[in-house]
């Protein structure tokens, strides 16, 4: 899938948010302008022309005062060139950072989806075990994690969790860059009186291997097993040179543990978004594996588990009627129960507003169709099946594509979409 998101119509908003919240003001209309006209790739010299100033002028007292404002705001320094990836970068990781539960004050609420809780604590405690869990965005992939890392703390593992959203751009220059990165990672999290990364890198047999001598050297100086947990892996999908290396190595380690003792106490979980699925290579992926976790929606039992958690009375019917629009998905469920628990909407409100730009899920409906807006197969195979009225096949990329989205279900070569929420929405804008 094309990993440039089209969210031009939301950028220049989200750009000035974010200024606003580091400096306390917001940009000025000149740099709007100006941010604008770079969106929709213009020159200074077209940009000029059409707010009526000299070139030099807008590009010397506006231009670099707005990506000034933008790096301090977006935490990494940006020009005319690359802000755009930048500022993307930003609202796909606060988009991420959310998960599927409530929260009431400081307690976090977990709505358990057996077997695959059961399935990921026993996995875990297998020799060498791999653990791949994937899922669209905002199916509690992150709040899973968590859970399987405190069960392994609890059981003495040394843990180490890495989430690479939060590694700076620099850090994906390179291969040689990015693992000595990971493994100083590793090296911050455990003991200091382990073996060192130093004492194990070799620029002459090259970084993969002198990742692979320093972890052995650490496992084997470690009574307890070790666990690697890696959260939004699917951030290296953007840099191929890196992963087409990275990702074959994580499953070799794994493979270790079946002819090496100390490669026995190597624990890994690699959590990854299935949304850019179509840019991994297949073959060099380490996801699959028989302990593959795909999350699946909330059922009806869950779902009214969770509302009596939060305090929500709702019947059987009213539970009925809102998975007859949003299913059990964990976000959109979580979204509602957090409108109704603080009563700013009823639910016959919420459900009657619910697929349009008024209602609580215009945001996630419209990323969805920015995504859609930028791919033209996409959108058109997409508006086949929600203007279908019964199950529809279409061509396989594009329902490979689609049903990684989140936005289908299958059933043989057949498919639709995958909530009622979809097919109502879609149907207008497409």
């Amino acid at each position: 899938m094309n990993s440039e998101v089209e969210f031009t119509d939301i950028a220049e908003k989200l750009a000035d948010k974010y200024v606003f919240e580091k400096t306390g003001k917001y940009l000025s209309d000149v740099e709007k302008k100006v941010l604008q006209g770079a969106l929709e790739g213009k020159t200074y010299e077209k940009i000029a022309q059409e707010c009526g100033y000299a070139t030099n002028t807008l590009n010397r007292d506006y231009g670099k005062k707005l990506w000034d404002k933008l790096s301090e705001a977006l935490g990494e320094r940006v020009s005319k060139t690359n802000f755009r990836e930048a500022l993307k970068r930003k609202w796909e990781e606060q988009e991420l950072s959310e998960i599927s539960s409530y929260s009431e004050g400081k307690k976090e609420i977990y709505i358990e989806r057996q077997p695959i809780e059961y399935i990921c604590y026993e996995t875990i405690l297998q020799p060498g075990a791999l653990i791949p869990i994937k899922a669209p965005s905002k199916m509690g992939k992150t709040l899973l994690l968590n859970k399987i890392v405190n069960y392994t703390r609890q059981k003495k593992y040394y843990t180490v969790k890495l989430d690479f959203l939060k590694l700076p751009k620099e850090k994906f220059k390179d291969l040689d860059i990015f693992m000595q990165c990971f493994c100083a990672y590793i090296q911050k999290d455990l003991p200091d009186n382990l073996p060192r990364i130093t004492e194990n890198w070799n620029d002459v047999t090259g970084n993969t291997i002198s990742a692979t001598n320093y972890l052995e050297a650490v496992m084997e100086n470690l009574e307890n097993p070790l666990l690697l947990a890696l959260d939004n892996v699917d951030k290296l999908f953007d840099y191929p040179d890196i992963y087409q290396d990275f990702l074959p190595l994580l499953r070799s380690w794994h493979e270790e543990a079946n002819t090496i003792y100390v490669w026995e106490k190597l624990r890994l979980i690699v959590v990854h978004s299935t949304e850019d699925y179509g840019r991994l290579d297949l073959n060099k992926s380490p996801f699959n594996v028989e302990a593959l976790i795909e999350l699946r929606d909330f059922n009806q039992e869950e779902i009214k588990n969770w509302a009596q958690q939060v305090r929500l009375n709702l019947t059987n019917d009213e539970i009925n009627s809102l998975m007859e629009k949003v299913g059990g998905h964990p976000d959109l469920i979580k979204l509602a129960f957090d409108k109704l628990v603080r009563q700013e909407v009823t639910l016959t409100k919420l459900l009657e507003d619910a697929a349009t730009d008024a209602g609580i899920y215009e945001r996630h409906l419209r990323r969805h169709l920015n995504i859609l807006n930028g791919n033209s197969e996409l959108k058109a195979a997409f508006k086949e099946v929600v203007n279908a009225k019964e199950s529809v096949q279409i061509d396989s990329i594009q329902s490979h594509k689609l049903y990684s989205m989140g936005l289908i279900t299958r059933e043989g070569n057949k498919v639709m979409p995958r909530y009622l929420l979809y097919r109502i929405y879609f149907q207008e804008h497409l």
